[in-house]
């Protein structure tokens, strides 16, 4: 039987776990314990950060493993990599997900590869996120360069409220590392690719709108594919074509974010080298192409062949619906059965909403219950998350009385 370990057990790794027992192989799952749904899907578990490279290596080699695989998380990129190219087996090489794990990183190769990029620098200190600053005369936003989920993203408008930006940043980055960058206005895609022997083949691309609230860069709504001006769609998909084949990925997933500005020009926000989470790679892509990214990443993983000409694409419209609770307790969570009833609905975290749920306070995307939802149009797609809000009635008590789910 062959074994393939898979690094993370979160609910967006389960789907390849369950796929992977069901076509026969031995699975075994790389986490830290806790409460987290793959550890009891797994055949076998190790007690191991996602990104401990040499213990995750020593656990691979113990078990002589056929594969190694991960998906919907940065965080194990690295790891992943660092034991597939140790042993020998398929991946996507480790200099290459240090790459795309690593924002400034991503800047600098844009720039070298002559493609469109946003002004930015790395810096540790606040003095030097104030040197930048001064020289843009702009709004920016400060990243860690190596985390995931929006966390410790900030904006800044002025230097009082540079201090605090480049401190939280600075609080959420393993290396102490911030990139701070020109913040530019304007609408936001994904696009989302499947990359065989080295080339780019698009899988989707969708709209993005992000909730209005201060320092909360999360999706509220995900829609695809876009419906936004055909030009500037033209020239986002050969932007990232030009940067997933010049960063040199051989094999594998993409998951990139990018803006667009006033002139329609697209720039990198980040690309990352797996297919995307919040049930995106899970169930987006399913519903948008016919491939089931779980067992793409499988055949991937033990070397097996993949066919790009049998996946399709905009086979419907679909997204993803996101809403925030407030900080409180939950004291009534009624629609939540029916909401999830609704015959367009295809995956939901609402189910987890429960009376007397302790909510606390929120600022990346880690806290967001989102639901996917498919229609035959835009216009259909745009109703049905009219009527999913209006089924639920849920009501948290707060320091400030009873408040709703926020949606926007």
């Amino acid at each position: 039987m062959k074994k393939l370990m898979i690094v993370g057990a979160g609910v967006y790794q389960v789907p390849i776990i369950e796929k992977a027992k069901k076509r026969g192989l031995y699975t075994i799952a790389i986490s830290p314990y806790g409460d987290y749904p793959g550890l009891a899907a797994a055949d076998k578990t190790y007690d191991l950060d996602v990104r401990d490279e040499e213990g995750i290596l020593k656990a691979a080699i113990q078990e002589k493993i056929d594969g190694i695989i991960t998906d919907q998380t940065d965080m194990a990129m690295r790891s992943v990599a660092y034991v597939a190219e140790k042993l020998g087996l398929p991946g996507i090489g480790y200099e290459c997900a240090k790459l795309f794990t690593d924002k400034y990183a991503m800047r600098m190769k844009s720039e070298e590869l002559g493609l469109p990029s946003i002004k930015c620098a790395t810096v540790e200190s606040y003095e030097e996120a104030e040197e930048f600053f001064s020289s843009l005369q702009s709004s920016v936003i400060l990243k860690p360069v190596d985390n995931q989920g929006s966390r410790g993203v900030c904006r800044a408008d002025d230097t009082a409220q540079l201090r605090d930006a480049f401190s939280e940043a600075q609080k959420y980055s393993a290396s102490g590392h911030v990139i701070i960058e020109q913040f530019i206005e304007g609408d936001e895609y994904e696009v989302d690719s499947i990359v065989i022997d080295g080339h780019e083949h698009t899988l989707m691309y969708g709209d993005i709108v992000l909730f209005d609230l201060p320092d909360v860069f999360s999706s509220s709504t995900r829609m695809y594919p876009s419906c936004r001006d055909p030009e500037v769609v033209n020239r986002l998909l050969k932007l990232n074509r030009d940067t997933i084949e010049g960063f040199g990925l051989k094999c594998g997933l993409t998951h990139s974010e990018y803006i667009a500005d006033a002139n329609g020009q697209p720039y990198l926000i980040e690309a990352a080298a797996r297919g995307g989470g919040a049930f995106v790679s899970s169930d987006i892509t399913l519903l948008q192409t016919g491939l089931d990214t779980s067992e793409y990443l499988i055949d991937m993983a033990l070397g097996e062949p993949v066919n790009a000409d049998a996946i399709g694409s905009n086979l419907c419209h679909c997204g993803t619906l996101s809403f925030y609770l407030p900080e409180g307790t939950v004291v009534k969570a009624d629609g939540i059965e029916e909401a999830l009833a609704l015959n367009f609905v295809s995956a939901s975290l609402i189910g987890e909403i429960t009376v007397g749920m302790k909510t606390e306070a929120f600022s990346d995307k880690t806290s967001r219950f989102i639901s996917v939802l498919r229609a035959d149009s835009r216009e259909e797609l745009e109703e049905n998350y009219r009527t999913f809000r209006k089924t639920l009635d849920i009501e948290v008590e707060t320091d400030d009385g009873i408040k709703g789910p926020i949606w926007k």
